[in-house]
């Protein structure tokens, strides 16, 4: 009998140990699986942030040339404006 018992008791310990291990696999798996989809997570937003930077970089290209097209209708504006105040004072001298 204390050999039929020894061999319960030896398979119960067997069991617990596989079910222990059996229990470690799966949380190491769960973690694994966690750890992608927060990969898959950060990748998406680092790839949401790109598409923002590329479109406010798009936006200030936009507005860097419309502000060089306007320094030069000003300084076309300015360069008229003394040719005409020029032959104003050409035309009138005392004024």
């Amino acid at each position: 009998m204390s050999t039929a018992l020894i061999v319960v008791i030896a398979v119960v310990v067997i069991l617990l140990l596989v079910l222990l291990a059996l229990s470690a696999s799966r949380k190491r798996a769960r973690a694994q699986r966690q750890g992608r989809v927060e990969a898959r997570a950060r990748g998406a937003e680092a790839e949401r942030r790109h598409d923002r930077a590329d479109e406010l970089e798009a936006e200030a290209q936009r507005f860097a040339s419309e502000a060089e097209r306007r320094a030069q209708a000003a300084d076309a504006e300015r360069s008229a404006a003394e040719s005409h105040a020029a032959r104003a004072r050409d035309v009138d001298p005392d004024s």
